[in-house]
């Protein structure tokens, strides 16, 4: 007698792409490593020891399901310092990292039947969580040569009666984009003219490499913006899983129903660990946006001799490379590149059919393995390219 079927959406859907190489490199010994999306630096000191703290201080029971009132006070003050709107505390609620507050925001927002609009590229996990939900995502494109910014024209001929959700991410992963702000006002305004929430993925709101983030909820202020922040990407947090979803009242209480389903909650030490970031200095945010700079800035020109750029990234900590010289699949080159020559980077298909020709190169790497990096992959472009 066999096992009852599993549920569709979960059994169906492909694991992500990232993680496909990444597993081959753990396993394999000396491969240089520019597919990691995290930050290559270790969590301040002064963050480390508000944990320790937190643990002989015995903080070490559940919290509120929307996390510790305490750190959420200092939430709602570096939203208004940083992002620029003012909330209050209960309109935030913290999750087992960003992917968690956006799963539950999705979870929140999206019936079965619905449609999400999703950017392509955008990060795997957004293109996982929709058949677990039921939903169906739609993919609006983002291409390279209009510098990775949504055309409003395409976008709206994607929308049926049944699309309920657009989901934008900026700063972007993996292009880089940083949407200016007539970009953002634009897909405000699409967002209230078809009555869409707008979930707004600003994981990487601190690391902008050039000009300035604007958060769309700075300025439509009419409740239908849910955005999502983590302490993994600004603080090198990624290990302590904790960001948040920040909403209208009504929102986040639906969220909240969803995080207290499948977590109860946040880990407490680590919110412990999130107030000190908050309270602490902040150069440490300053510090690593500088070298990620100086980093893009390595790679642009890498890639600009070895005839590989696809644009200048403005935010987060990534860089695209055009392989399609390589005249084949971008996973099957990924898979190459880690099996063959000691490389592990993600493939552009990772993210989508837009970017099938192209690899995503992270910059939270030294500058050593990024020229070494580099220049394995040059090789392999023209080893396949017959040149």
């Amino acid at each position: 007698m066999g096992l009852p079927p599993l549920s569709a959406g979960p059994a169906e859907m492909l694991h992500s792409g990232i993680r496909e190489i990444s597993n081959i490199a753990i396993a394999t010994p000396g491969t240089v490593r520019l597919d990691v999306g995290q930050p290559d630096f270790r969590t301040p000191d002064h963050i480390g020891e508000a944990a320790k703290r937190a643990i002989d201080e015995g903080w070490t029971f559940y919290t509120h399901t929307q996390g510790l009132l305490s750190l959420r006070e200092r939430i709602a003050a570096k939203i208004g310092r940083v992002n620029g709107y003012s909330v209050s505390p209960s309109q935030i609620a913290c999750a087992v990292g960003g992917v968690g507050a956006l799963a539950a925001a999705l979870a929140a927002t999206l019936a079965p039947g619905d449609e999400v609009l999703l950017p392509d590229p955008g990060w795997p996990n957004y293109r996982m969580m929709p058949p677990w939900l039921g939903a169906r995502a739609v993919f609006y494109p983002l291409e390279a040569a209009a510098g990775f910014l949504p055309d409003m024209e395409r976008l709206q001929a994607l929308v049926t009666p049944r699309t309920r959700v657009l989901l934008i991410n900026s700063p972007a992963n993996p292009t880089g984009a940083v949407f200016p702000r007539n970009v953002m006002e634009a897909l405000a305004d699409f967002a209230v003219r078809h009555d869409l929430w707008l979930v707004s993925d600003e994981c990487y709101d601190q690391v902008v490499l050039d000009g300035e983030h604007v958060a769309p909820a700075s300025f439509l202020r009419d409740g239908r913006v849910i955005s999502i922040y983590t302490f993994s990407k600004t603080y090198a947090m990624t290990g302590w899983r904790l960001g948040y979803a920040v909403g209208s009242e009504a929102a986040i209480d639906s969220i909240t129903k969803v995080l207290e389903s499948n977590t109860s909650g946040p880990n407490t030490i680590a919110q412990k660990a999130a107030e000190a970031a908050l309270d602490g200095p902040q150069d440490c945010v300053a510090e690593m946006v500088a070298a990620y700079r100086h980093r893009r800035d390595l790679t642009v020109d890498l890639l600009a001799e070895a005839e590989m750029l696809v644009s200048v990234p403005h935010g987060a900590f990534y860089c695209m490379a055009d392989v399609s010289a390589a005249g084949m699949n971008s996973r099957d080159l990924a898979l190459w590149l880690v099996r063959e020559r000691g490389l592990s980077i993600a493939p552009g298909t990772a993210f989508g059919e837009v970017a099938a020709g192209e690899v995503r190169i992270s910059l939270a790497s030294s500058d050593v393995d990024l020229r070494e990096g580099v220049a394995r992959l040059a090789e392999a472009v023209r080893i396949k390219a017959g040149r």
